[in-house]
């Protein structure tokens, strides 16, 4: 199945990066964990491959090596801080943490390991800090502000700029661009050097707003209108439609990681049921329905092929495999409702209860190494016995169990359960339903239910034994589908029954379309022509179109269709930069450029009041620059190539004024000649007659 391979294929390459990132850095960490674990000295070392985990419960700041799954550096906590949340945020060596109560900002010294600065100055409760790239800024989304920070004295860095609260969490990507999302005007606000720049039109004011930086890329996720707008490097656009399953999670409803390492971006509708999995590459995305607890959970996280959603009423991380489209035993944190900590850094996955003792370090593999951030031994901290654990429902490290469901009908007696995990994809022209297998009885077979007239099933049935995998061929852009899987097999009667699962998440028989080829523009009487050839594929989907030109004239022109326009608006000779850009029902943003030298076509028109004397062509477009010939009497034919204003003239006649000029060729001689000399279409003759007579560059 072709849509298939696209989906492993997604997974596939982020799990590719993520093993790299692991493998370059392994000779780094072998030195951490000689000289890291257990060391102190006037300036301790800590592992290369590690993070900084909080732990509120007893004031510390610990640093954990990612590869030996140990604690090789303690930091304690100002007094003032104790028992409070505190978040700790990393860039490379600049480590900075954030009282969640009061607002203080401090900063680590890793090689010391202790608390060197302390500033109060933002102090505010819910404040933001964001540090990446070298930069940092501070942002306080109850007033609005946005402050740039030097990293090392905590100082502000220049003026602060205020937006219209209440503010979005904010993110820096790798470029160091600062983007504040701005809800309540349906906007995202970069800043670069701690300037504010042009701010970038997301949504209606008001929507619901996200923002995720995915392999150093700013994406913005609408979730009222289940969009996701992708802000590439290049300055590119492209928006990408997500399942209306996404808008139905209500506000606050969709969890988003802040960052990934990949361009894959997982999105969690838990009210709607969906886990949507959105390749910010491609703009395809996958979506598997959930049948999830009523519990509270934390923005899932990518590693390699696993999604891990943090649920912090159990205390686990439920893992959701791309690979086998299955759910694996959750993996145990803590045990015990209550915060987590879950984030992705150096091809590792991190889990941390900020309130106890616990955390663990997950490689791309799914290999466990489990934490202890009491030990006494670490370099750094203080030196006190271990706090007494108190023990919590599910306390244990032992196997979890499995990840629990929404109660659903048990089968009849000896029928196998309903098919499970229906995972739908678009692709060109198709969609894919993927299914995990029922359990118990004796399957016969199974089929695709709920599809539309007009569309067509490959294969018509899958065997017990076949790939649990349907292609739906058909359907229209832009308009969503949503089937079920039912499984056959016969009752006690020997009869033909089924076992029908859940409904599964909305699909679309199409993905964003490709750039347009071949642009190209040429000058005619009717304005600028543009062409364009469609991109590839598309498989009968409708695309349509947006032309923009900048040059000596500006505008755009959306909602086209075919592969050509021409431009009215366009009547100026000189180079011209024209964009086409594609769209369908599942995103738009694939571009082509090209640049072209317009010189509109010379006209025809005779000369006029000019009776029995002589009309002359200037060098310039000056009365006074000398000429350089002479066109005698009325009624001669002219080729008039273009218009332009140039020096005011008066003849001392009423209404024989003006600066108009027609660049006019006679004789073999061309020049400039005064505009109430030439029967031009349009009067009085100190205006631009307009197409077809172009003005000169």
């Amino acid at each position: 199945m072709r849509a298939t391979g696209v989906v492993a294929a997604l997974f596939r390459r982020d799990r590719l990066t993520a093993q790299v990132a692991v493998g370059l850095v392994g000779a780094l960490c072998v030195a951490a964990v000689v000289f890291g674990v257990g060391m102190a000295s006037a300036k301790y070392q800590i592992s290369d491959v590690g993070a900084w985990l909080s732990s509120n419960r007893n004031g510390l700041a610990v640093h954990a090596n990612g590869m030996a799954g140990k604690v090789d550096g303690k930091v304690k906590m100002p007094t003032m801080m104790h028992g409070h949340q505190i978040k700790i945020i990393q860039d490379g060596s600049t480590i900075l943490i954030v009282d969640q109560q009061t607002g203080v900002v401090s900063r680590i010294d890793p090689a010391q390991l202790s608390v060197v600065k302390s500033s109060g100055t933002y102090a505010a409760a819910g404040l933001q800090v964001v540090a990446e790239a070298g930069v940092a800024y501070v942002v306080d989304p109850a007033k609005g502000t946005v402050q740039r920070i030097d990293p090392i004295s905590l100082a502000p860095a220049g003026a602060a700029t205020t937006l219209t609260p209440p503010l979005g969490q904010s993110a820096i990507d790798a470029r160091g661009t600062l983007w504040v999302p701005v809800p309540a005007t349906g906007e995202v606000v970069p800043f670069q050097g701690g300037a504010r720049a042009a701010p970038v039109k997301v949504g209606k004011p008001g929507n619901d707003l996200a923002i995720t930086i995915a392999a150093g890329v700013p994406v913005i996720t609408d979730s009222t209108a289940a969009t996701a707008l992708v802000l590439e490097p290049s300055g590119r656009r492209l928006t990408l439609a997500l399942p209306s399953t996404v808008s139905g999670a209500g506000r606050g409803g969709v969890l988003f990681p802040a960052r990934t390492e990949g361009q894959l971006v997982p999105l969690l509708a838990k009210r709607t049921g969906s886990l949507v999995v959105l390749d910010t590459g491609s703009g395809r995305h996958s979506t598997v329905s959930l049948q999830m607890p009523d519990h509270r959970y934390g923005p899932p996280q990518i590693l390699g092929s696993k999604i891990y959603i943090p649920d912090q009423t159990a205390g686990t991380l439920a893992v959701y495999d791309s690979a086998t489209n299955s759910w694996p035993p959750p993996v145990p944190v803590n045990g015990r409702p209550g915060e987590l900590e879950v984030f992705v850094s150096n091809g590792l996955l991190w889990a941390n209860d900020p309130n106890g003792e616990r955390a663990l370090v997950l490689n791309v593999g799914g290999a466990v190494k489990r934490i202890s951030k009491y030990e006494p031994k670490a370099p750094g901290g203080p030196r006190s016995p271990l706090p007494t654990r108190v023990a919590g429902p599910g306390g244990g490290d032992g196997p979890a169990a499995p990840l629990p469901r929404a109660p659903v009908a048990p089968p009849p007696p000896g029928a196998p359960t309903a098919p499970s995990n229906l995972r739908t994809s678009g692709g060109d022209g198709f969609m894919t339903v993927e299914f995990q297998p029922s359990t118990g009885g004796r399957p016969l077979r199974y089929v695709l239910k709920d599809v539309p007239a007009g569309l067509t099933v490959t294969p018509r049935q899958v065997a017990p034994n076949g790939t649990p995998s349907f292609q739906v061929q058909g359907g229209r852009c832009g308009t969503e589908y949503v089937f079920r899987v039912a499984v056959r097999y016969r009752d006690s009667t020997r009869r033909t029954a089924e076992v029908v699962s859940g409904r599964s998440a909305p699909a679309m028989p199409c993905v964003p379309p490709g750039a347009p080829t071949n642009v190209g523009a040429t000058a005619t009487s009717g304005g600028a022509q543009v062409t364009w050839a469609a991109p590839p594929g598309g498989a009968g989907a409708p695309i349509s179109y947006q032309v923009a030109w900048t040059g000596p004239v500006s505008g755009s022109r959306s909602g086209l269709t075919g592969a050509s326009v021409t431009l009215g608006e366009i009547g100026k000779n000189g180079t011209y930069t024209f964009t086409v850009t594609s769209s369908n029902g599942a995103g738009s943003g694939r571009q082509a450029q090209a640049s072209a030298n317009l010189v509109g076509p010379a006209q025809r028109y005779v000369t006029v009041r000019n009776g029995n004397s002589d009309a002359y062509m200037y060098v310039r477009p000056d009365k006074d620059s000398g000429d350089v010939g002479t066109v005698r009497d009325n009624g001669k034919t002219l080729i008039v190539h273009c218009q332009i204003m140039g020096k005011y003239y008066d003849r001392g006649v009423p209404g024989l004024a003006g600066s108009l000029y027609d660049y006019v060729e006679y004789g073999g001689k061309r020049g400039y000649m005064i505009g109430y000399l030439v029967d031009t279409p349009r009067d009085p003759w100190y205006e631009f007659a307009g197409l077809p007579l172009w003005q000169c560059a």
